[in-house]
Parts: structure tokens; C-alpha cells; sequence
């Protein structure tokens, strides 16, 4: 690993190094007329390596750029016209060769009847615009969008959905330029067929300050555009799909799209039993959360899956019922969407949990075998209308209403040990009923004022929601109890809690040019966060009631100025002066008053090859109602969580520094992410224990850190026919605890390292092979306590092999190794899926035979890191099956 590793860093720094030559020649017809727009592809003899690529401009001339030395074949296109390939050697001693007047002739001319193509460009970048020619990397008929986008360099997505491009999170998903599905972008990626896509464009996103004043505010809000080819627009596509194998497993389903320049359409809906969620829970609540120019999202990620090629599966027996549907139109300057979500799901598992909870001197070991039960579901209905007044001003409304519920039962065996005493033991059965209605509206007007760059902003947003959560626990076992409402006593008790939120701000925005690089910018805010809890527990007889109110108001007045230098480079530096009001009212009464100026900087600097942004800021932040609640909150494994009415605002500054370089033509990117945060006042953890829980109460401490650095490389071998990757990762996080009243610095370290290599085999065929390699450190800064750490292997791979039109074969393959840890064993996870695609019909309708887990380990081990707490969840899954479906196309 090491070893590829150099060698990337290695071919990355020294192939612009060796001796190269510029190219540059005129491309006219017959008759001497120049022809703007003629593609110049030169690629390498030898092995066809892509090594140069050039447009014509209006005059017809073309400029090949350090041309290494070399026998090369170039070739000229252009519609209508052709031009039989051409050698061109380049010697050392050559510094600039003038072709002078390329000749092309019309079509047919110098072949005759035999159709002349042009070659295909498989990345191109167009302005600050990265273009990827979808046909050109191999994924299958049958693809999605998702699997398409894994095999694009520089992109990678994790086992949430989450899309990265270059090591930054991608905010939304278009389609031909616009939101689709919310811009929800898992409900797109696994849903819509890579078939239908022609180009795949990144590119930065402008708001609408951006958009109507000129000005680059520095932010980057990576955007990636799905371009459908012209067979597939303005018509109904999708497919229907049915499946059913051995035990009773099943799978429907349906994804109808129709997509016009006018209007979108799309319906999407799944049914099965086998452990394959179709739009994960996060996807349904978030599904509105970005919509529109500029809006900004990223999908949460768990860390816990960090491979996963099949799509999400979940633990234990589920069975799920998802549905969506879009609908965006056009009228006159107004662009409306309305997306409507369901999210129904079943669940049984068995689970298993180990935890080690670092303490001075010890290490607490916590063993829970549990059986979990749960019925959840989810209605989302989100609108969003984007109009531009006229040419100077745009409005944007968007909205949602929702509902969220869920029923569960948990029944729990744990052990606790603690070297040197005896074990306990005991069980808690706990059975949890919830439901969370709300809605929210914001709206968004901008206007120029006059002259470019001057434009004024207003903005509003109403959030309302409740929480209502009824929890019945009866344990039994325990030896000691802990005399806090709330906390787990033998017998049974109940808890009613109701949480009622209600947010709202507004802010005015102004922005003034001064000359031609200079702007003066300046903003005015008000929000309001006001949250009710009133929580009820009943024990034995007798009652206890928790009521707290919490209100965080702010109003700060911000104002900056802008430089822009060069093409596209940029510089703002800000001042923000911030007064909040935090109360408290019930059972706690508080009457504080903050006040912070915070600064910040931001910059960009872009080439043609390369990009380095660079940001500080800064920003205060009140306690959560849950860190407020003066109640305590029983665990599923003896964790006690209580409330602290003293805590106080912490104050964050972080910085972060992203570095890409991207050469198209040598099929080299290399990318990486320097990042690290302060806060002030942190919120921690003081943790003490009893014999039979761990209690834990938020407190603030001086300080908090936060570190992480990240890198990769992408290095094309052969034009789009391999591509070796390589990325690697630190982060470190260091904040002050108290444990058992020692106060201690808690440390957690988190280092990955994955790379892997893509070959394909033919248009439709290839081969993936890859390694990761992950190891987590939770430790106290003494030399007394022992230091928890887990390392974790993952070898994988995956290939597509495409016999012929009729018969398609996929495997994918994960080897998951377990290292020994303080408080469990080595393990080892293997995963074996394969399916086979059977196409008889010209129409496109195939059937497809899925075999999963071949291996039968019927075993799903995560691992987590968290402040004190290191923890490994093992959970059943379905075991070996096979299910054979058919797909209807549309």
C-alpha cells in the first residue's frame, strides 16, 4: 500500500517534468475557410494514451499544450468533415512544432460510403465546468446513475449516498439543469437509469447573490448536472420490476420518468422483504433540503459501512415500503416542483453490543444482548417555486409539511464488568412510542439595485414542529438504584415527553460594488429558537414532573469587503458582531445575556489545472433543549444521560484549506483537505459510575480541538480503460472530561486509508479491485489508563463481464477483517454476491438472478468510536438467498 501510494505521488510530480513541445496548427475545408469548433485529439501511438485534446477557436486555430516526446497519432473532427489520422513525432530537441493549414474534406470524400465518427473525449473541462462523457466509462445496460458516478474519477460515494467529488461533499443533484425529486440526491443516483445519461457535468453552483450581482462569494457549493440524451427526453421511460426466491423473499417495484425542457415527472416505488431499504430514512425526512440555485445539503454518513456496492442493506428481518413522486413545471419565469415521499418500514433483529467505556485506571466492559421490534413511517410533502420577477430581481419560496412515527419494543440482557468486582446483571425491557408532526416556509428575494454588483436580499424562515414521545422500561436485577428521576430502578416506570419547537429569522442583505474589484458587503439578522419541554415520569405510584422552556435570540450585524484579482480569484474578509439572549423559564429560571465578534476570511484562487480555497470562521452556539432538560434519559445499555441548566454558549472557530489539481489530458487528479476547529467553551462530558449504569451530565469545559487531513489521487493508466485511486485520512479530536471528578483530556484518532484499481474490459466490462484500511483510538492523556483501540481490514472487489447482448454476469466480493480489541476478539466477514442477467427480449425487458451472502454468514459487525466509548454492534441479516426478478421496460 505504501509502496503505490509513492508511486502515484511519484508519477504526479514527475511526468510534467520531462521534456515536452507545443503543437499548434489551422484547420480549414477545401477552400481555405477556417472551421471554429474542430476537435484535435492526439493520442499516443503505442498504447493509444490520450495525451493532448484541443478545440478550434474562431479562426480556426488550435494549440497543443506540453506534448511529451513521442510518435503520436492525431486526429481532426468535425461535423461533416473528415481527415485521415496523421503522425507526428516529437523529439527532444523539440520546443514548438507549426503544422500550419490543416485540410479537412466533406464527408464521404476520402472513404466513400463508410461513416466517419469523431473520437470520444471521456473528460473535458469547459470553463470552471467538469465534463464526464457518460458513454464513455463501462457500467452495464442495466446501471443506475450511482453506479455510473463510482467509476467517474475524482468521484466517490460512501455507504449513505453521500457524494464526494475531489474530497468535497456534492450539495445537490440536477437534472438538465434542474432540481429533480427536491434534488434529493439518492432518490436520483440509485433510481434513474445511467442508459439515459450523455454527459455528467460539476461545476459550483451561484446562488442568487451570486447570480444577479456578479460577485463570487467564495463559497463553494459543488453542484453535479445529469444531462439526458435527446432519445430519452419529452417521452416515458423506467422500468417495472417483480421478484420473488426461496424463504418467501420478494421485491417489487416501479420508476417511471418523464422529463421534457418544460416539465419533470417521476414515480418511484418499492416493496420487499430482503434487507434492501430503497430510500433510506435520512433520504425521506431530508428530502426538501436542498432545492433551487445554491442551497446546501450534504447526506449524513455513518462511518460504520465504509464499503457497500449493493446499495443500503439494513440488519435483522425488515420489510419496507417506500414511494416518491416529482412533479416540476414551468410557468412563464417560474419554476415549481412538488415532490411527495412514504417511508414505511418493519423491523425485527437480534443484536448484540460490547462496549468499553474508558475510565482512569480501567476499562468498563459492557455486554447487551437485545431483541428489537420496530414499526416506523414517515409522509413528506415539500414545494418549492423559483420565479424571476424580471431581470433584475428573483423571488424563491420553499416549504414542507411532515409526519414521523415510530412504535418499538426492546427487550435487553446486560452485563456489566468492572476489574476486580463482581459482574452485574440485569434486564430491561423498554417500549418506545413516538411521533413528530411539523412544517417549515422560507422565502428568498433578491434584487439589483441599479449597477451591477449592488443588490439588496431579503430572507424569512418559519420552523415549527413537536415531539411527542411515550416510553414505558421495566427492570429487573439491578443491585443499586440511583435516586434520579428518570434513571433505570427494578419495577416498571413510565415516561411522557412532549417537545414543542419553533424557530423563526429574517435578514436583510445589502451589497455595494466600490470600483472594479472591490464590493462592500453587509447584513442584518434576527432568529428566535424557542423550545417547550414538559416531560412526566411515573414510578411506582408516584409522579414527577419536568417542564422547561428555553429561548436563544439572537440579532448581529455583519459586513465585509470583497477583492477579486485575476479570472476567477477572490478574497473576503468579514466582521461579525453577535448578541444573544438566553432563558430559561419552569422548573429553572435564567435571564443571560452574550455578546461576540466574530471574524472570518475567505479565499479563492483558481487555475487552469488546479483550485485552492481557503476559509476561517466563526460562530456561537446556545445548548440544545437536551442538554438543558433537567431529567435524566435511561440507555439501552445502562447509560444515564441528565440535564445541566449552566451550561453555557460555546464559541467555534475553524479553518480549513482544500487544494485540488486536475490534468485531463494525462489523466491525473490529485486532491486534498486540510481542516482544524477551536471552540471555546466547549460542551463535554462529566462521567461518573454506579455499579450498574454510567451516567453522563454535559458540562463546559475550556477547550475542544478538532483535526483532520485528507488526501488522494486519481492516475488514468490508459484512457478511460484504467484509473488507479488512492486517498488516505486523519482526524484527531481532543476535549476535557471529568471521570469519576479526575479531570482528563479524552483523545480520539481516526486514520483510513483505501485505494483501488478500475479496468474495463470492453464497452460494457470491467474489473474493480481495491483495499481499505481503517484504525480508531480512544485514549486519555495519562499513562495510567489504557488505551482502546480497533483496526479494521476490507479487501473488495467487483466485476461485470457482458458475454453478449443476451447474457450479463456480476460479482461483487468484500473480505471484512476484525482486529483483536481491548474488549473483543478478531473476526473475520466475508460476502460473497452474484447475480446473472438474462436479456432474450429486443425490447429491453430481462430477467436477473440475484444470489446473496454465498458464504451464509448471516452477520452484520459495526464498529464505532465515540468520547469514552468504543463500541461493536453485532446484528443477524438474512442469510443465503436467491431471488429472481423480472424487469419490465418502459
Amino acid at each position: 500500500m505504501k509502496t503505490l501510494f509513492t508511486l502515484g505521488l511519484f508519477l504526479l510530480f514527475v511526468l510534467p517534468q520531462v521534456a515536452q513541445s507545443d503543437i499548434s496548427g489551422r484547420v480549414t475545408d477545401s477552400t481555405s475557410t477556417s472551421l471554429p469548433g474542430a476537435n484535435v485529439v492526439l493520442l499516443r501511438a503505442s498504447d493509444s494514451l490520450l495525451v493532448s485534446f484541443a478545440t478550434t477557436d474562431n479562426r480556426g486555430d488550435f494549440l497543443l499544450e506540453n506534448v511529451p516526446v513521442g510518435t503520436h497519432q492525431m486526429t481532426i473532427s468535425f461535423l461533416g468533415y473528415e481527415r485521415s489520422p496523421q503522425t507526428i513525432v516529437v523529439t527532444e530537441n523539440d520546443q514548438y512544432l507549426g503544422l500550419g493549414d490543416l485540410v479537412m474534406y466533406p464527408a464521404g470524400y476520402l472513404l466513400g460510403n463508410v461513416e466517419v465518427t469523431a473520437d470520444r473525449i471521456p473528460i473535458r473541462m469547459v470553463g470552471d465546468t467538469m465534463m464526464y462523457d457518460a458513454e464513455a466509462f463501462a457500467v452495464g445496460q442495466n446501471a443506475n446513475v450511482e453506479d455510473l458516478l463510482r467509476r467517474l474519477p475524482g468521484m466517490s460515494i460512501d455507504a449513505s449516498g453521500a457524494i464526494t467529488w475531489r474530497g468535497q461533499t456534492v450539495n445537490q443533484v440536477l437534472v438538465n439543469g434542474r432540481p429533480f425529486f427536491a434534488g434529493n440526491s439518492s432518490l436520483i443516483t440509485q433510481n434513474l437509469d445511467a442508459e439515459a445519461i450523455s454527459n455528467v457535468e460539476v461545476f459550483d453552483q451561484q446562488t442568487n447573490t451570486e447570480e444577479l450581482s456578479g460577485i463570487d462569494d467564495g463559497e463553494e457549493n459543488t453542484t453535479i448536472n445529469l444531462e439526458m440524451k435527446e432519445e430519452f427526453k419529452a417521452k416515458v421511460f423506467g422500468d417495472l420490476e417483480a421478484g420473488y426466491g426461496n424463504n418467501d423473499r420478494y421485491r417489487g417495484g416501479a420508476k417511471l420518468f418523464r422529463i421534457s425542457e418544460v416539465s419533470q415527472f417521476g414515480l418511484l416505488g418499492t416493496i420487499n422483504n430482503i434487507n434492501q431499504v430503497g430510500f433510506s430514512i435520512d433520504d425521506v425526512v431530508g428530502l426538501n433540503r436542498n432545492t433551487g440555485r445554491g442551497a446546501s445539503f450534504s447526506s449524513g454518513n455513518t462511518g460504520e459501512i465504509p464499503i457497500n456496492w449493493s446499495g443500503e442493506d439494513a440488519s435483522g428481518q425488515n420489510r419496507s415500503i417506500a414511494a416518491g413522486l416529482n412533479y416540476g413545471t414551468t410557468f412563464g419565469e417560474a419554476e415549481v416542483q412538488l415532490s411527495y415521499a412514504l417511508f414505511d418500514r418493519n423491523q425485527a433483529q437480534i443484536q448484540s453490543i460490547l462496549e468499553a467505556i474508558n475510565r482512569p485506571g480501567s476499562i468498563r466492559e459492557t455486554s447487551t444482548n437485545q431483541l428489537n421490534a420496530s414499526d416506523s413511517y414517515s409522509h413528506r410533502l415539500d414545494f418549492n417555486v423559483e420565479q424571476d420577477l424580471d431581470s433584475l430581481s428573483r423571488l424563491d419560496i420553499r416549504g414542507a409539511v411532515f409526519i414521523l412515527g415510530n412504535e418499538a419494543t426492546e427487550f435487553s440482557e446486560v452485563t456489566i464488568s468492572d476489574p476486580g468486582q463482581d459482574q452485574q446483571f440485569y434486564t430491561v425491557d423498554d417500549r418506545d412510542q413516538s411521533e413528530q408532526p411539523g412544517g417549515n416556509v422560507s422565502v428568498d428575494y433578491s434584487r439589483r439595485l441599479g449597477k451591477p454588483g449592488r443588490l439588496l436580499g431579503v430572507e424569512a424562515l418559519f420552523d415549527l414542529r413537536q415531539n411527542v414521545n411515550d416510553i414505558g422500561v421495566t427492570t429487573d436485577g439491578l443491585s443499586e438504584e440511583l435516586a434520579i428521576p428518570g434513571a433505570l430502578i427494578n419495577g416498571l416506570q413510565t415516561q411522557d415527553r412532549t417537545t414543542d419547537e419553533l424557530d423563526y429569522n429574517g435578514s436583510l442583505e445589502y451589497t455595494e460594488p466600490i470600483g472594479d474589484n472591490w464590493s462592500w458587503e453587509s447584513e442584518i439578522r434576527y432568529a428566535s429558537q424557542r423550545s417547550e419541554g414538559d416531560f412526566i415520569f411515573e414510578t411506582e405510584g408516584q409522579s414527577v414532573r419536568n417542564q422547561l422552556t428555553r429561548t436563544w435570540e439572537t440579532a448581529d450585524v455583519e459586513t465585509g469587503f470583497s477583492y477579486r484579482f485575476g479570472k476567477r480569484n477572490s478574497i473576503k474578509f468579514t466582521g461579525r458582531l453577535l448578541n444573544g439572549q438566553l432563558g430559561l423559564e419552569g422548573d429553572t429560571e435564567r435571564d443571560d445575556n452574550f455578546t461576540y465578534f466574530l471574524p472570518g476570511v475567505r479565499m479563492r484562487i483558481r487555475g487552469d489545472k488546479s483550485n485552492i480555497r481557503f476559509s476561517f470562521r466563526s460562530s456561537a452556539s446556545a445548548p440544545r433543549l437536551n442538554s438543558l432538560q433537567t431529567i435524566a434519559e435511561p440507555g439501552r445499555s445502562g447509560r444515564v444521560s441528565f440535564g445541566n441548566p449552566d451550561l453555557t454558549p460555546s464559541v467555534r472557530y475553524s479553518s480549513n484549506i482544500n487544494y485540488w489539481f486536475n490534468d485531463q489530458f494525462r489523466s491525473i487528479t490529485f486532491f486534498s483537505r486540510l481542516s482544524a476547529t477551536y471552540t471555546d467553551n466547549a460542551i463535554g462530558n462529566e462521567l461518573s459510575f454506579s455499579q450498574g449504569q454510567q451516567i453522563f451530565r454535559p458540562i463546559n469545559v475550556s477547550h475542544a480541538w478538532n483535526q483532520s487531513f485528507s488526501l488522494g489521487t486519481n492516475i488514468g493508466i490508459l484512457p478511460i480503460k484504467s484509473q488507479f485511486s488512492v486517498r488516505g485520512s486523519l482526524s484527531r479530536s481532543q476535549g476535557i472530561g471529568i471521570v469519576d471528578n479526575e479531570r482528563q483530556d479524552n483523545i480520539s484518532l481516526t486514520q483510513n486509508i483505501e485505494s483501488s484499481i478500475n479496468t474495463e474490459i470492453n464497452d460494457n466490462s470491467f474489473v474493480t479491485l481495491g483495499y481499505e484500511w481503517s484504525r480508531n483510538v480512544n485514549r486519555f492523556e495519562d499513562e495510567e489508563t489504557e488505551e482502546i483501540t480497533t483496526v479494521t481490514h476490507d479487501l473488495f472487489t467487483k466485476f461485470g463481464l457482458e458475454f453478449s447482448k443476451v447474457f450479463r454476469f456480476e460479482s461483487t466480493f468484500t473480505y471484512r477483517i476484525f482486529e483483536a480489541a481491548a474488549f473483543t476478539g478478531a473476526t473475520n466477514i466475508p460476502d460473497l454476491r452474484a447475480s446473472v442477467e438474462w436479456r432474450p427480449f429486443k425490447s429491453g425487458h430481462f430477467f436477473r438472478l440475484n444470489a446473496f451472502d454465498l458464504f451464509n454468514q448471516n452477520t452484520i459487525i459495526n464498529r464505532s468510536v465515540n468520547a469514552f466509548v468504543t463500541r461493536e454492534t453485532t446484528s443477524d441479516a438474512l442469510g443465503r438467498f436467491f431471488l429472481l426478478t423480472f424487469f419490465y421496460k418502459l
